[in-house]
């Protein structure tokens, strides 16, 4: 089966607490976290999973976040280093609704926008400590909310093509889901924030594994870790540049 899977820069925010990511976790540690698109070409169907940050300027305007995007990592550039037209892309693949992974979704006009029912209720009407994650905030529109047109939402597992699958990830938030990919060279989980870094998952016991620090529901995240390790599959992290390491990514554009 022939599918590409290319991982795609858009920006970091720099020196960001590990504590932020991992929960509990104790100590000074400082991380780049780093925003990426999924681009998944796959028997003339195209997916993007995630679609990223809108300006630096923009993102430090309404988060505290030394967010910062290197002169060709606009979603726009990237997306056609990589031999992609956002005008070509079949489906819109949204782990969950907070600002980093779904500010760009307008750019692909002609995508199905694929968000999880349980995320996209969520979102409308967050509790207030995560308003800012959804910006839901006095004056502004999130951004995802101009492709509300062309949103689909979905519930459970959920098939687009041969070997590319959506998956439920609930505890993150409400919604979280993933895409499972499952390519000649093995399976793969594209996980969103229910997997964030490397820190958060245990690939020899799901047990062990740290749920991230924001989240809805710490039993979920636990439950997640469980369905994740059944699914025996090689984790990709949501916003780790180790993820670039991994072979998934050997023929993938990352700038």
């Amino acid at each position: 089966m022939s599918i590409k899977v290319s991982a795609l820069r858009v920006g970091r925010s720099k020196d960001v607490p590990l504590a932020a990511a991992v929960y509990g976790l104790a100590g000074d540690e400082t991380v780049d976290i780093h925003m990426f698109m999924f681009v998944i070409e796959a028997e003339g169907t195209r997916v993007v999973v995630d679609t990223g940050t809108l300006s630096p300027d923009y993102v430090r305007q309404h988060h505290p976040y030394d967010f910062v995007r290197a002169g060709g990592e606009s979603p726009e550039t990237v997306l056609r280093e990589c031999g992609v037209e956002p005008d070509d892309v079949d489906f819109v693949v949204n782990t969950h609704l907070h600002w980093d992974h779904c500010s760009n979704n307008a750019l692909f006009r002609n995508a199905r926008v694929l968000v999880n029912r349980r995320e996209l209720e969520y979102a409308v009407h967050p509790l207030p400590v995560h308003e800012r994650a959804y910006e839901k905030l006095p004056g502004l529109q999130a951004p995802w909310m101009s492709a509300w047109d062309r949103i689909e939402a979905i519930s459970g597992e959920q098939r687009l093509c041969p070997g590319v699958t959506v998956v439920p990830l609930p505890g993150h938030t409400p919604g979280s889901q993933g895409v499972l990919v499952e390519a000649d060279g093995g399976r793969y989980l594209l996980a969103g924030d229910a997997i964030g870094v490397y820190e958060n998952w245990n690939p020899d016991d799901w047990r062990k594994s740290v749920a991230p620090t924001i989240h809805t529901n710490l039993f979920e995240c636990y439950d997640t870790f469980e369905y994740v390790a059944a699914l025996d599959c090689e984790v990709i992290p949501s916003h780790d540049h180790r993820i670039l390491d991994s072979a998934l990514f050997r023929h993938s554009v990352a700038l």
